[in-house]
């Protein structure tokens, strides 16, 4: 596997460790007053109760697949760092963003939200149900990611 690339606010040099569960903690610090408070529980009861994967949303690390991804995600003042897992034997979940953006498109019944929390913890490419979709693929990782 090659650099995946992390999204953060500071520079960090060669060899940093980002620690896991700060997605997590910002979500449950703000509560309801959160933008994706529900939607990450949402998430979260359905990987819990209805898949086998382990890694957490609330307790992982972050990475994009394509740098090309990390910068559209990234605003102005964030930067896009190269990095790898600090253990390479540690779980993870290869899984595209892309359907969580359309959870919270306008006009998203509870039916279409079902179907795609389901491709989103599945696994499955948003390409799978709309050949022109771009696929934003992530990583989560049950461990720190060091800044290569």
């Amino acid at each position: 596997m090659g650099p995946l690339f992390h999204v953060r606010e500071a520079h960090l040099p060669a060899g940093s460790l980002i620690q896991p569960g700060r997605w997590g903690a910002t979500v449950l610090k703000r509560g309801e007053d959160h933008p994706f408070f529900f939607r990450e529980h949402l998430l979260e009861i359905w990987r819990r109760e209805k898949t086998s994967v382990i890694v957490s949303r609330f307790a992982c690390t972050f990475a994009f697949e394509s740098q090309e991804v990390a910068r559209q995600w990234a605003s102005q003042h964030e930067f896009v760092l190269p990095v790898f897992p600090a253990d390479q034997l540690a779980p993870r979940a290869r899984l595209d963003m892309l359907w969580i953006t359309w959870m919270g498109e306008p006009g998203a019944t509870t039916d279409k939200v079902a179907q795609w929390c389901a491709g989103y913890w599945a696994g499955r490419a948003t390409t799978d149900i709309k050949p022109n979709a771009r696929a934003s693929w992530e990583w989560l990782f049950a461990c720190p990611l060091r800044v290569a």
